[in-house]
């Protein structure tokens, strides 16, 4: 339905619509939406209960409850969203939108709490799901309403267009815009008007990706779909072999019946939409199959610690990505299809079973599947070797690439391409015993079985016995069963590909889960800490100094690198207030980029007590330190991605982002020198920079990611070598910024 069907949605504040429609209740005839709406105080059971109703499944805990200081802006709201969710067990992931695009937005992210603004006290609603062009909305009793989608849409763009609609009456007043052409005419200038802005205050609830694997099946459906697709396709194939039933028994009777003949169409008519049903639930069940894996082995991958990345290499995670598609592939049908394939398989036998040559063709159709299932598995040990020689040139190939200029200026021609020709004859050898094992399961057997089924029909020829029909039948069960086989080989040969790339990325797939429980939400200032909080004394006056309370505490920090016999940091103790700046200097190994991750939380200690703010990195939670303490790690660490100048800059704040995001990166960047940058960029911000676009040089790169973490608004920023590659003049530009911007500063250089 849309809104001009029914009375009462999508009214402008000049509109004469009649209140009510939709079957409203009688407290909603003068506010449709005013008895959906959850107040701020009920925004923790607003979210429960939307986890709840979605099948997200929430832990059985206390919903939390926002205090005024949350509701101070968008970013408190968002951050308390954001950690209320994460105490629920699930993950509320921010949507923007422009103002042309929201309800398009509102109809794809259910469930999803939408945040109402411009009234006197923030009002939210909790959107269960969708039914055409209506929204399910949860009421506070639980129950739930229909909603059109333009009626929420225009109620959030109510504050929005308040600012402008005074402009656009006096224009359509101006131009002498008929009444009744007035609707259509405002409702263009205002997308015209309006159209590029970005609205935000959407927050769609899902799983978080380290949630059990068949908790987000169950969230997505999948396995719901999988019992319908194959019970659509045992339907089709039950309903082909009643086909063959029918109209075999006319042919074979030597008389056309017209009735059979009827039944065999009609039944035939039956198989064409369940063939339909089986081809939409396979898309649906790959699609959101595939989405599910690779979204948990992004989040796996960034979960992985950095010595994990750093000793298996580049390309070593290149095959793992490679690797992932085989996974994909099984999502996409492999699985599936064997399955299916094992009840084609006893339905042929069953029909072998009354065919000529009785159970004995049956038992000769089970002994061929048992040396399909063999050669399956002698498949399955030349895959591996075969994937663990391509894994090794990948490897090898992106070493080669990364270090490309080093060996070039370093190492002898002769050695260029040392050991590559072995690599290649190996990869051969087992490319060719690979694609043997292909031909065999997926060529010679299913076929060969065409040999083997009619040549079990030889002992009842030659003995004479059994009937025409009885043969007919037998022939029936033996292209079956190849129809079978062909798709068995092709399941399980799918399978065992699934198999070995498991082994390659099961420990992408299993980091994602690392981090525990999510912290219980924080009091509205625990960002930063009050005064006399956590037994820790406000600022006084002893003497002439004053005292602050610490925002980063350490207590006998130790931290050991992998493999290493001794630690890089050990019982280090530290104590930095708000607006403290600290300059961390030493030796090359002696542990400051170690301790500057350590602060930063990138890195968990060994040993010791690390604070901020009064609560250690579990309670806290690894995102919600991050927020508060943005680092630039060293160069050889950092990196340009390929996008815009603004992408980088914003990367760690918001995205898209607000005018006044762009604003201050510009502001920012040219406090850091690099004015003259922008005015060379053609595209300005918008310039795509990184190793495909415009190629920054050392000290541009550097200040892109001190400018990267200033833009982060953390209480603490950490610098690790962020000055080393500038000239004196630039470094004291840069440094003035630093000192200006930074509410606490940690700087890590050599002496």
């Amino acid at each position: 339905m849309t809104a001009e069907a029914q009375p009462g949605w999508g009214a402008r504040p000049d509109g004469a619509q009649a209140q009510g429609g939709w079957g409203a209740r009688p407290d909603e005839a003068v506010d449709p939406l005013g008895a959906l709406e959850w107040p701020a105080e009920r925004l923790g059971d607003a979210l429960e209960a939307l986890a709840q109703q979605g099948g997200l499944g929430p832990r059985a805990v206390a919903a939390p409850i926002p205090t005024a200081g949350h509701l101070r802006s968008a970013d408190a709201l968002g951050a308390w969203i954001d950690q209320a969710a994460g105490y629920l067990g699930v993950e509320a992931e921010p949507i923007a939108a422009r103002y042309d695009e929201v309800n398009a937005a509102l109809l794809r992210v259910a469930p999803a709490l939408v945040w109402l603004r411009g009234g006197e006290a923030p009002r939210f609603l909790a959107v269960v799901g969708r039914r055409g062009r209506d929204l399910s909305v949860l009421r506070a009793d639980r129950s739930t309403a229909r909603v059109p989608v333009e009626a929420i849409a225009r109620r959030i763009f109510r504050p929005l267009e308040a600012q402008v609609l005074p402009e656009v009456d006096r224009i359509l007043a101006r131009a002498g815009v008929r009444p009744r052409r007035r609707g259509r005419a405002r409702e263009a200038l205002l997308r015209e008007r309006l159209g590029p802005v970005i609205l935000d205050g959407i927050w769609s609830l899902r799983l978080p990706p380290g949630a059990p694997f068949r908790r987000q099946l169950a969230a997505a459906r999948v396995p719901r779909r999988v019992l319908g697709l194959l019970a659509a396709h045992v339907s089709a194939y039950t309903l082909w072999i009643l086909v063959w039933m029918t109209v075999g028994r006319s042919i074979l009777d030597d008389h056309l019946d017209e009735g059979w003949l009827l039944a065999g169409a009609l039944l035939l008519a039956t198989v064409v939409p369940l063939r339909q049903l089986m081809a939409w639930l396979s898309g649906l069940v790959a699609i959101d199959a595939s989405a599910l894996i690779k979204q948990r082995l992004l989040s796996g991958a960034l979960a992985l610690d950095a010595e994990e990345v750093r000793s298996e290499g580049a390309g070593r995670f290149l095959g793992r990505v490679i690797e992932s598609e085989a996974i994909e592939a099984l999502a996409m049908g492999g699985g599936v299809a064997a399955v299916a394939s094992a009840f084609e398989l006893v339905a042929a036998a069953v029909v072998l079973a009354q065919g000529a040559a009785g159970a004995l063709h049956a038992l000769l159709l089970v002994a061929w599947a048992v040396l399909v299932v063999a050669l399956c598995a002698r498949f399955y040990r030349r895959r591996a070797r075969w994937t663990a020689a391509r894994l090794a040139m990948t490897h090898d190939l992106i070493e080669r690439l990364v270090g490309h200029r080093t060996r070039l200026a370093q190492e002898r021609h002769g050695r260029w391409h040392h050991g590559e020709d072995e690599a290649l004859s190996q990869y051969l050898l087992r490319s060719r015993e690979l694609d043997r094992s292909q031909i065999e399961i997926g060529a010679l057997m299913p076929r060969g079985w065409l040999i083997a089924g009619i040549a079990g029909l030889l002992p009842p020829f030659l003995a004479g016995s059994g009937s025409a029909a009885t043969y007919a039948v037998a022939l029936g069960g033996v292209l079956l069963a190849s129809r079978a086989l062909l798709g068995l080989s092709a399941g399980l040969s799918s399978l065992a590909s699934a198999a070995i790339a498991w082994e390659q990325i099961s420990t992408l797939f299993q980091a994602a889960a690392r981090g525990g429980a999510p912290p219980p939400p924080l009091p509205p200032d625990a960002g930063r800490t009050p005064p006399g909080a956590m037994g820790i004394a406000g600022p006084e006056s002893a003497g002439d100094v004053e005292v602050r309370p610490p925002v980063l505490e350490a207590h006998e920090l130790s931290f050991r690198h992998k493999g290493r016999a001794r630690p890089a940091v050990a019982d280090v103790s530290l104590r930095i207030a708000a607006g403290d700046r600290i300059l961390l200097e030493g030796p090359s190994g002696g542990g400051k980029s170690t301790l500057s991750a350590l602060l930063s939380g990138l890195r968990a200690p060994d040993a010791g007590l690390l604070l901020l703010n009064g609560l250690d990195r579990h309670m806290l939670g690894a995102a919600a330190w991050r927020r508060r303490v943005a680092a630039a790690p060293q160069f050889h660490e950092n990196y340009v991605l390929a996008g815009t100048f603004a992408y980088n800059l914003l990367m760690g704040r918001r995205w898209p982002p607000m005018p006044g995001d762009l604003a201050e990166a510009e502001e920012i960047c040219r406090e850091l020198g690099l004015g003259e940058l922008l005015g060379r960029m053609p595209g300005g911000l918008e310039q795509v920079v990184g190793e495909t676009g415009w190629q920054l040089s050392h000290g541009e790169r550097s200040r892109l990611y001190i400018a990267r973490a200033l833009l982060q608004g953390a209480e603490v920023v950490v610098l690790d070598e962020s000055f080393a590659a500038l000239d004196p003049e630039t470094l004291e530009q840069a440094l003035r910024c630093v000192l200006r911007r930074a509410r606490t500063l940690v700087v890590i250089a050599h002496p």
